[in-house]
């Protein structure tokens, strides 16, 4: 499959300290592209965060706050001409708890960031954007497996979730720059995201991270609802993979991105403690709110885009709990 290469080319990467902008990082320069790595700046954990990036004279780390739309564009001032590919992953995000109980502060930090960002895009001459979305932006009804046409476009709704309606406004902005000032713009729409990297803070961390750290404390894991409710994961890895495969091929300006293995909340946490070689110890909170029943994506595209094969949900999580058993050992050595 042909595509454009990455070596001599400069893309910017917001959130880049964060557990998929890293990534992003991580894959660009070593395909040999040039990369502008911009973080929030100085805060709890950010010494760890740039030691877990492999040493390379292709990253250049640049602090900015994104939501300070002058900060954003005094940026974007200095380093927009040399900019060939923008990837947006920067926004504050976390598990089902945290976005219920801080859904006003998410909307608000993550439209200003996107805001922020698509504005210098447009006034600097930045090149394309690549724009971290989410399959939560879907409200289809889930009677088949859901395209990136059963969108904002097709089916909208009310909700009180913060994050989802930051996604749905970052793609509707992206989609009337594109219109009005022909911006160049990709979506992508992952699966649920996990691998190494990601925050394992019980508190506000995604679900796979959160059961792996309670297990391997001994800890009970809490499940919301009875365990039924379906999702499908994609390891981050994967997922920088297929998003800049769909850059390079640009045959698709929208993407989902995930596999075809699902598996019940229920079963994710039998299968992490197995993995774990830990006890079962699992409960249920039937009273507690569970999201959407279930979500299978429709693939056709990605199959189309990439070459290669996503990794199984076991193998990933294998290769997760090796990072995250190495890092808490590097952690407590070091402190």
């Amino acid at each position: 499959m042909t595509g454009r290469q990455w070596a001599g080319r400069t893309a910017l990467v917001t959130g880049a300290l964060g557990f998929i902008g890293s990534h992003f990082v991580e894959q660009l320069a070593a395909r040999g592209a040039r990369v502008l790595a911009l973080h929030r700046g100085e805060r709890p954990g950010i010494k760890e965060e740039l030691a877990a990036l492999p040493g390379s004279e292709r990253i250049r780390f640049v602090a900015v706050d994104l939501r300070d739309a002058n900060e954003t564009r005094a940026a974007f001032k200095y380093l927009a001409p040399s900019i060939d590919t923008v990837v947006h992953c920067a926004g504050l995000d976390g598990n089902a708890r945290f976005k219920h109980e801080h859904s006003a502060e998410i909307l608000d930090s993550n439209q200003r960031i996107t805001s922020n960002l698509l504005n210098c895009v447009r006034d600097f001459g930045a090149g394309e954007v690549l724009v971290m979305s989410s399959s939560e932006v879907y409200c289809a009804p889930l009677t088949s497996a859901t395209s990136e046409d059963d969108d904002h476009r097709a089916h909208m709704r009310y909700t009180d979730n913060g994050y989802v309606l930051s996604k749905t406004y970052a793609e509707i902005l992206a989609g009337l720059h594109r219109r009005q000032f022909g911006t160049d713009v990709f979506l992508v729409r992952p699966a649920n995201v996990y691998g190494p990297r990601d925050s394992f803070d019980t508190s506000r961390g995604r679900v796979i991270p959160s059961m792996l750290a309670k297990a391997e404390a001994g800890e009970e894991i809490e499940i919301w609802g009875d365990g039924s409710q379906t999702r499908s994961f994609v390891h981050v890895a994967d997922l920088v993979r297929a998003s800049l495969r769909m850059v390079e091929t640009a045959g698709h300006r929208v993407l989902n991105v995930g596999t075809t293995e699902e598996t019940t909340i229920l079963d994710l946490a039998r299968m992490v403690t197995d993995v774990l070689g830990r006890p079962e110890r699992i409960r249920t909170v039937p009273s507690r709110p569970v999201g959407v029943t279930g979500r299978r994506l429709d693939l056709s595209r990605m199959f189309e885009v990439i070459d290669f094969e996503p990794r199984t949900l076991r193998a990933g999580l294998e290769e997760t709990i090796r990072w995250y058993r190495r890092h808490q050992h590097q952690h407590q050595t070091t402190r």
